[in-house]
């Protein structure tokens, strides 16, 4: 099954993407025979907490498939769905959900956080500082860079129109008063990474310089 991108990771690492019961019955449509997904029917992405864990499972009995809810202490429920309505089959899974006391979604493990090793994490600091830069900045994940600095660094492209690098907000006001960075919207018939581009090769070097680094400890892992 394809990925899902995780909406936040809790303290522990896993990587939690809240469905709606809607989309929690197309979801378990699609999984594998005897494929698992973790749960949780209290959520909070706020404090990025969850509570009362439970998990639903794809079996097959007689070649019949169907699911096994439950688990964690919790109660055993089953889903079928052979020839059952669409929404015959939406009503009993939100049937099912609510009896696990969750309200209207629940929170689903689609990923964990593994942490880099020792010697992982040196050589990717390593090789930053190989290509050079002026701010060399560590987080645990992206979804924690992308809250910390939200705002204060701007994405710039090459002339080529792929990604070049990271600003920080006042380099790139600095350069963009130059003229060594200008608005992608000035250029007619190229797409471009991000709103902003260098203005010509021969600046290249010179907005790399400012350019800031971004390592993370723990790498995303799909579960």
């Amino acid at each position: 099954m394809k990925h899902i991108k995780q909406d936040f990771f809790t303290a522990n690492g896993e990587g939690i993407k809240i469905m709606t019961f809607t989309e929690f019955a197309r979801y378990i449509l699609r999984m594998e025979g005897r494929e698992c997904l973790e749960l949780y029917a209290g959520v909070n992405r706020q404090t990025k907490e969850c509570t009362q864990p439970f998990s639903v499972k794809k079996e097959q009995w007689d070649g019949t498939p169907f699911y096994l809810l439950g688990g964690h202490g919790r109660e055993v429920r089953t889903i079928n769905f052979a020839d059952r309505p669409k929404e015959e089959f939406k009503t009993t899974c939100y049937d099912a959900l609510d009896s696990y006391d969750a309200v209207e979604s629940v929170g689903a493990v689609v990923s964990r956080l593994r942490e880099l090793s020792p010697e992982e994490l040196h050589k990717r600091i390593t090789e930053e500082m190989r290509i050079g830069c002026k701010y060399l900045l560590v987080y645990r994940c992206e979804e924690e860079m992308a809250a910390a600095l939200d705002g204060r660094i701007y994405a710039i492209s090459d002339t080529d129109g792929k990604f070049l690098c990271d600003l920080y907000q006042s380099d790139y006001l600095h350069l963009k008063s130059e003229g060594d960075i200008v608005d992608t919207v000035s250029i007619p018939d190229m797409h471009f990474h991000s709103d902003w581009a260098i203005a010509n090769p021969g600046v290249r070097d010179k907005v790399l310089s400012e350019r800031v680094a971004i390592v993370y400890t723990h790498e995303t892992t799909a579960v």
